[in-house]
């Protein structure tokens, strides 16, 4: 057989690894910055502060008591809902159907639930 152009093809050569030392491996270089293999140790570093799931909780009760105080204050998170009618009315008869559309709304609030305005 012949390869392209008329050169003879030649089978590939193996490849053969690289020598190292008995029972050592390749030498594997992280970088900069990088932890090392193993990874840092869970326990006993210094400056990590152990997980406590009571204080999660409290964060997260904390972060929910803060947005609930935006909705007391009338801030609130408006989400349009569109009805089913609407829908319908607006793929069936598509020019006119998007009066139906805009006119079945609904408008609630995304975190307290609410009503806020029905049109």
């Amino acid at each position: 057989m012949s390869g392209k152009e008329g050169y003879p093809m030649q089978a590939p050569q193996p490849v053969a690894a690289p020598p190292y030392p008995q029972g050592a491996p390749p030498q594997q270089f992280a970088p900069q910055g990088a932890p090392p293999q193993g990874g840092y140790p869970v326990q006993g570093a210094p400056g990590q502060v152990p997980y406590n799931p009571q204080m999660a909780m409290a964060a997260g009760q904390n972060y929910a008591n803060q947005l609930f105080a935006l909705c007391a204050q009338g801030q609130h998170e408006r989400v349009t809902k569109y009805g089913m009618f609407g829908i319908i009315m607006a793929v069936m008869c598509f020019p006119c159907g998007l009066i139906c559309l805009f006119t079945d709304t609904e408008e609630r609030c995304g975190r307290c639930g609410i009503l806020l305005g029905k049109s």
